[in-house]
């Protein structure tokens, strides 16, 4: 038995990002480390974490040495990554989006993170959709905020979460400009244990930049 935890994806969430951010973003993100100080460690449904977690992707020089735990930042991440091996830079190069922001809300929330079977916590980071509404920051596709408003009910109606449900949902988060593949694996990897999934109770639902911000706790058994 373990507990889980969703959390926004969304780069621009992260400290030090949108220099502009208002006071509500800075409510929001104490919000979300709050979220995740709920427990003192948690497991991403990852084989393996990335030797480095950082922001290069975007154009901002710094990040977390997964090795050693370390925040790094200008030169001290451009050497980090330098010196990473080709299997090392190859492992860094395929993480995620969204693992790679789950590991910088940890490491700023000061929890331990790692790969399944290091907690029985897991940590599931969610982007949805970016083309929702007429502002949103992608062109608006058809069909995408009853997208997000179909996972948002999948995840929080009822006693459990309908799994085979909210995983069929998912598979349809690329044609709607979400990212929902770090949840769908960790709701597999749940499902193939024989877990029952609590639903989630949501601490945060609503938008951001124009796309739909859901943080909240839940647990399984």
């Amino acid at each position: 038995m373990g507990a889980f935890a969703v959390i926004p994806a969304a780069p621009v969430l992260l400290e030090n990002i949108d220099h502009s951010e208002t006071t509500r973003m800075v409510e929001l993100r104490t919000a979300f480390h709050n979220t995740v100080r709920s427990q003192s460690d948690w497991a991403l449904p990852i084989e393996t974490l990335p030797p480095v977690a950082g922001l290069g992707g975007w154009g901002i020089d710094r990040g977390v040495d997964t090795r050693t735990g370390r925040f790094l930042a200008g030169s001290d991440w451009v050497d980090a990554v330098a010196s990473l091996t080709t299997d090392e830079r190859r492992l860094a190069e395929a993480a995620d989006p969204a693992i790679i922001v789950a590991i910088l809300h940890a490491h700023a929330a000061d929890v331990g993170i790692g790969p399944l079977g290091s907690s029985e916590n897991l940590l599931l980071p969610i982007d949805l959709s970016g083309a929702a509404t007429e502002d949103a920051p992608l062109a608006p596709i058809d069909g995408a905020e009853d997208f997000d408003r179909a996972v948002v009910e999948t995840l929080t109606s009822g006693p459990t979460i309908d799994t085979a449900r909210l995983v069929e949902i998912c598979v349809r988060a690329e044609t709607m400009a979400a990212n929902l593949s770090v949840l769908a694996a960790g709701i597999r990897h749940l499902v193939d244990h024989g877990a029952r999934v609590s639903t989630l109770e949501p601490v945060i639902d609503e938008r951001v930049h124009e796309v739909r911000t859901l943080c909240g706790t839940g647990s399984w058994g």
